[in-house]
């Protein structure tokens, strides 16, 4: 970008020069051909313009999707704040709600694999199992133990 400044304000500059020198031509053959050079350099001129307006906006358009994803990143890390590593009695962990007094969220545990590539994905009880939706991984639960609730489709278990 800073290339394309210092070329076009060189233009402008050989602009100026051209314009002087038509200023005080004596002779209307010498005033006529300054004129045509000054005007093929005012065409580079606003095609340089041109083509650094385009470069701005691609810019802020590049700048927009920056601040867009830092702001994501930012939601996402404070969610994931809400969670801390488990580890379930019959081994295997979980990442395992926060529940905080301001939220209304149920209880929930969700899947390791699924939450360290940034997916949630809530576990599910089956038999005494719980298992993952996504990826279908499968934790044992207690031995012969269910699930102690279910509210909204979400388990709570009490492990």
């Amino acid at each position: 970008m800073l290339a394309r400044i210092t070329s076009a304000l060189g233009a402008i500059k050989t602009g100026s020069d051209i314009a002087k020198e038509i200023a005080s031509a004596q002779t209307l053959d010498g005033i006529q051909h300054r004129t045509t050079d000054l005007f093929g350099v005012m065409a580079d001129i606003q095609q340089q313009l041109v083509s650094m307006q385009i470069a701005y906006t691609s810019l802020l358009d590049e700048r927009d999707a920056l601040k867009q994803e830092v702001s994501e990143m930012k939601r996402a890390m404070l969610d994931r704040q809400q969670y801390v590593l488990h580890a379930l009695p019959l081994g295997g962990l979980v990442y395992r709600f926060r529940g905080t007094h301001d939220r209304a969220d149920a209880a929930h545990d969700l899947c390791v694999q699924c939450y360290e590539q940034g997916t949630k994905s809530v576990l599910q009880p089956n038999g005494g199992h719980l298992i993952c939706p996504a990826c279908k991984l499968k934790l044992k639960a207690k031995s012969g133990a269910s699930p102690a609730a279910r509210r909204g489709g979400v388990c709570l278990w009490t492990l």
